[in-house]
């Protein structure tokens, strides 16, 4: 079943139904079937063929699910870029995938015209037509491609690059379609919902966790523009009924401080959908107290696919928790040796690769060896079996610290510092040390106007931490290192201090 299918249903039972929306511009079901034949009829024109990859620098908005269906409509392959790159950045994504067209709004013109200095594919760039002008045309039917292997690719999505430069996963359309199924019965969405699609569309999370479930299901997805203001948002809550969203813990802290739930309707609000990070328990208690509805953990990866929820129930039996996995994924503990971890104990988190997961990083084979295993995706990511098929993850195995032959996993020192109430972010990170090998560093934004101090934070961890855990220097930031994706980049503040030495993670 090809992803475009999605829209192709959709539109054969609710033509008049509104299904996207964006500022005061909004589509029915019947209008984006209108003008993805459109859009697709452009591209054909444009020399694309089934099989060829059609690349897309835009920012969230009502063009993005035309483009997405219009591309998958003549087999040719779906390539999102992230419009926060700078150009040498699209020219890298551009040059990797090789797309037979890079579609691009008119925002971004100067953009693309500065990549292309250094493009080294044959790659065509075209404007993106409005919806509006793509309406505007003689209505034609597209005739969809069949798609005779589910496993033929979808779509190429782009790490986030943490630890070097990204790589494409190649997500098939049975990957694609079972992701989109698992999440949306995972979080009891319905044709009823109203979804605020509030994450970047290049990403996995609005894309493939948010849109593409409400146009599954036939609700209605509200896009957001960029940026993230209380205020705004939740004034598009109240206005726009919205029903299902998902907020990454960062988001609903900012809400909270601004106190802009006090200032709006959001009683329509009844699913709060998070992931990215665990949740701190404080944040937590203040989100069921403000907003009363029912909140959903989700946890994947681009290239495993989301693979797991924390249901509203399941908050209760493990607070602290990550979730356990979703059907149809099939989730895994293991040890160095490829072992069931006990419980309580920490091991990698792995991945069943099929039905859910992806084939293989585009043109590395070698990154895919390292990653892939007997049918089974290795996440990089540590947790601890809870029981029951629970787990929470600690940190990445790569973030690890291992200081005098004991492991620190910086996420648990994180979340103590977190909770100082002068803390606004934080980053924990492993410094060489003469005698342990690895010594805790931290890394702190403080709220403006803090006045706190190294040696209340020393004194807060020391309260609440074995000895051995506890930072040996913390470093006070006006920000922190991220990536066009938001990802903090800690091999970016380890750099300084490992310069002349190797690390052995």
């Amino acid at each position: 079943m090809p992803l475009h299918d999605i829209l192709l249903d959709a539109a054969a039972r609710h033509p008049d139904r509104r299904a996207v929306a964006f500022g005061d511009r909004a589509m029915s079901y019947a209008e984006i079937r209108q003008a993805v034949d459109a859009l697709a009829n452009d591209l054909c024109n444009a020399g694309v063929q089934a099989g060829d990859r059609v690349a897309l620098l835009d920012e969230n908005s009502l063009e993005y699910p035309i483009v997405v269906f219009a591309v998958s409509i003549i087999g040719a392959v779906f390539v999102p870029v992230n419009f926060r790159y700078a150009p040498d950045e699209v020219a890298y994504v551009v040059n990797d995938s090789m797309p037979a067209v890079l579609l691009f709004s008119a925002t971004f013109e100067a953009k693309v015209a500065a990549a292309k200095n250094g493009f080294t594919a044959p790659t065509k760039t075209l404007s993106l037509p409005t919806a509006e002008a793509l309406l505007l045309r003689a209505p034609l039917t597209a005739r969809p491609v069949e798609i005779l292997d589910d496993e033929t690719t979808a779509m190429v999505m782009y790490t986030s690059g943490t630890t070097g430069f990204p790589k494409g996963a190649l997500l098939s359309h049975r990957a694609y379609l079972a992701n989109v199924d698992a999440i949306a019965a995972a979080g009891d969405l319905t044709e009823r919902d109203r979804m605020l699609v509030s994450m970047p569309l290049f990403h996995n999370g609005g894309l493939i966790a948010l849109l593409m479930p409400a146009l599954r299901r036939g609700a209605l997805a509200v896009i957001l523009g960029r940026g993230f203001d209380p205020d705004r948002v939740l004034s598009i809550v109240e206005d726009e009924a919205i029903t299902t969203t998902m907020w990454v813990p960062t988001m609903l802290a900012m809400i909270l401080e601004s106190g802009a739930q006090t200032r709006f309707d959001i009683s329509c609000l009844k699913k709060i959908w998070y992931g990215s990070s665990p949740i701190a328990p404080d944040l937590y208690a203040r989100v069921r107290a403000e907003f009363g509805a029912d909140l959903y953990q989700f946890y994947g990866m681009t290239e495993t696919g989301m693979t797991s929820v924390l249901r509203p129930e399941d908050h209760a039996l493990h607070p602290q928790g990550t979730g356990r996995a979703m059907a149809p994924a099939v989730l895994r503990l293991v040890d160095e040796a490829g072992a069931d971890v006990p419980l309580g104990a920490v091991g990698e988190l792995i991945s069943k690769q099929f039905p859910l997961g992806m084939t293989g990083y585009l043109g590395r084979q070698d990154a895919t060896r390292k990653t892939v295993c007997d049918g089974w995706i290795y996440t990089g990511d540590m947790a601890r079996n809870l029981g029951g098929g629970y787990f929470v993850l600690v940190d990445r195995k790569s973030d690890m610290i291992i200081s005098g032959a004991e492991n620190v996993y910086p996420r648990e020192i994180e979340n103590v510092l977190a909770a100082h109430p002068d803390v606004a972010e934080v980053a924990v990170f492993g410094i060489p040390d003469p005698i342990y090998g690895e010594a805790v560093c931290a890394a702190v934004v403080c709220k403006e106007g803090a006045r706190v101090s190294e040696d209340m934070l020393m004194a807060e961890c020391g309260a609440r931490v074995a000895g051995y855990k506890k930072p040996k220097r913390i470093l006070f930031k006006k920000n922190l290192p991220r990536n066009a994706a938001g990802k903090v980049m800690k091999h970016k503040l380890r750099a300084p201090f490992w310069a002349e030495r190797e690390r052995a993670i």
